[in-house]
């Protein structure tokens, strides 16, 4: 009677385990799409892509420049810290990056918060210690 017991269980627990999904290769593939059917590499499948505004700065001091947590944080206020020398072959003039640091920032006063600017920085006393750009 025991003998048989044990020989359904195991028969069940087998078939448990069999009857689960095999995961294909395209389960570990990170893609844009929700439906794995589709390509995502074709134009006409792939998402929307988020165009950022941007702010020039001379230097990469208290950016968090390379955080990703930073990066996040900007982001999700709706523009990127663009870290741009002056004797740079390409970039832009400075009355041009002044121009535009001021429609970003007055845009940013406008959308986010008058003191966007302290809200991203206490964002950003949180992101240090997370990736360890803070010693001490």
């Amino acid at each position: 009677m025991i003998r048989t017991i044990l020989y359904f269980t195991l028969l069940f627990s087998l078939s448990l385990c069999y009857a689960q999904k095999e995961k294909s290769v395209r389960d570990y593939i990170p893609t844009e799409n929700i439906d794995p059917r589709k390509d995502a590499n074709r134009p006409e499948n792939r998402g929307a892509l988020k165009r950022y505004a941007v702010i020039y700065r001379p230097h990469a001091k208290n950016i968090l420049y390379g955080n990703p947590c930073a990066l996040e944080a900007t982001r999700k206020m709706g523009f990127e810290y663009m870290v741009e020398s002056r004797t740079a072959t390409r970039s832009a003039s400075q009355l041009g990056k002044f121009w535009n640091n001021l429609k970003v920032k007055s845009k940013l006063v406008v959308t986010r918060s008058p003191f966007w600017k302290l809200i991203l920085n206490k964002k950003f006393k949180k992101c240090r210690p997370k990736s360890g750009d803070i010693v001490g």
